[in-house]
């Protein structure tokens, strides 16, 4: 037995060597994570939905809404965006690293209603009408090239043959866009807007927006805030910095105050943080600085459980009992009080993050994860080393083990 728990000891040790190396300097996990706006900078907009003629707000409109500025977000090609409603008529848009706020908010607020109308001023086809929109470069011009559905394509020919050799105007959002006149009859639903587009870019927009449809109803900017990338990052080195001053000093306060019982502390505290790190990368989980608070806390709770554990084997000890004993029965009375911690904590964090919004859900997901991580640390490594102390004979000399 003894043998067994000297070489168990040796060979996890050894592994989390290699681990720490391998996660901390060849291929540190913390490059891997994707980072907040508050930390990666970015700018962040709150939208307030008012109704237009025939579509008020709703839950339909809103759902609509939410569909279409999600389709518009993703086609930024931001990293991680966040497209959430806020009550019953507010859309909150996060946009991690975005380098013109100001272009892109624009973009994403715009009703980009298509209409296309008689020279009388009679609504033909509208953007709904539409089955793909696109940009290209057409005899040296930037156009959007736009292809109309199957309902849109009979409209499309009825409207060229009868309005032949006149103009057919092109409307976005109420104004005049261009006013081309009709050459020759098209049956095959294609179409070309020119539209004055300086660049393929502008066209390609153009083209997004019309393609993600029409905005139900009016957005209108109510609060906008931007975190410039040089905040961000002086808050990550600031988080970093206070993370590790913080794990130091509850690493040697832990090997002070309970020795080797306070080694075995510190290992399972590398695992867990390890695995909170390996956990929020294999979740794709947004880190924030609240998310970091969540995280700290956790590794406080982490470390809790262990002095709860200690100070129990303490106890047996003080009562005459040998490490081992005094190991089992310390960890058989500390775990009801661990498991009450970890589950309270975890089911107010769950609350949190179904009630809450934005930052308190970031907060709340990671001391969730981080509870659950916790829990696991010190039931199982904490435990299982500690055990493992006690039989390999590491622990006979009383004031080596909990001091």
């Amino acid at each position: 037995m003894r043998r067994r728990s000297t070489i168990l000891l040796a060979v996890v040790v050894a592994v989390l060597i290699a681990a720490g190396y391998y996660f901390s300097i060849l291929n540190p996990i913390t490059r891997h994570l994707t980072y907040g706006l508050d930390l990666k900078g970015g700018v962040t907009a709150t939208y307030q939905a008012e109704p237009t003629p025939g579509a008020p707000v709703n839950s339909q409109t809103m759902a609509r809404a939410m569909q279409i500025m999600s389709f518009r977000v993703n086609s930024l090609g931001v990293s991680e965006p966040v497209v959430q409603q806020v009550g019953s008529n507010r859309i909150t848009i996060d946009l991690p690293g975005v380098k013109n706020p100001e272009q892109a908010l624009a973009f994403l607020g715009k009703t980009a209603l298509l209409q296309i109308k008689s020279p009388t001023g009679q609504v033909l086809l509208t953007g709904n009408d539409l089955k793909t929109a696109a940009g290209a470069i057409s005899q040296g011009q930037n156009v959007v090239e736009l292809t109309f559905d199957a309902k849109g394509t009979t409209l499309f020919r009825q409207a060229t043959t009868k309005y032949l050799g006149k103009t057919l105007p092109i409307y976005l959002d109420g104004k005049l866009l261009e006013a081309p006149t009709v050459s020759q009859v098209i049956p095959n639903g294609q179409a070309q807007m020119t539209g004055g587009f300086k660049t393929l870019k502008d066209a390609q927009r153009m083209a997004l927006l019309l393609q993600s449809g029409a905005l139900p109803v009016n957005l209108k900017v109510l609060d906008v805030r931007t975190v410039s990338a040089t905040l961000g990052q002086a808050a990550v080195q600031a988080s970093k910095l206070a993370a590790t001053i913080a794990i130091v000093l509850i690493a040697l306060a832990m090997v002070v105050w309970y020795r080797l019982a306070g080694v075995v502390a510190d290992i399972a505290l590398f695992v867990y943080l390890n695995l909170i790190l390996g956990a929020l990368w294999a979740l794709h989980a947004v880190v924030t600085v609240p998310g970091i608070a969540g995280i700290i806390l956790s590794v406080g709770m982490a470390v809790d459980a262990n002095v709860i554990m200690f100070a129990r084997i303490r106890e047996e000890m003080a009562n005459g009992k040998t490490p081992g004993a005094a190991v089992a029965g310390g960890y058989r009375h500390a775990i009801r009080a661990i498991l009450d911690s970890h589950v309270t904590t975890f089911f107010s964090s769950l609350i949190l993050f179904y009630l809450g919004t934005g930052e308190v859900r970031g907060f709340a997901l990671t001391l969730m994860i981080g509870t659950v991580i916790s829990l696991f640390t010190a039931v199982t490594v904490s435990g299982m080393m500690i055990r493992w102390v006690a039989e390999a004979g590491l622990a006979r000399v009383r004031a080596l083990f909990v001091g």
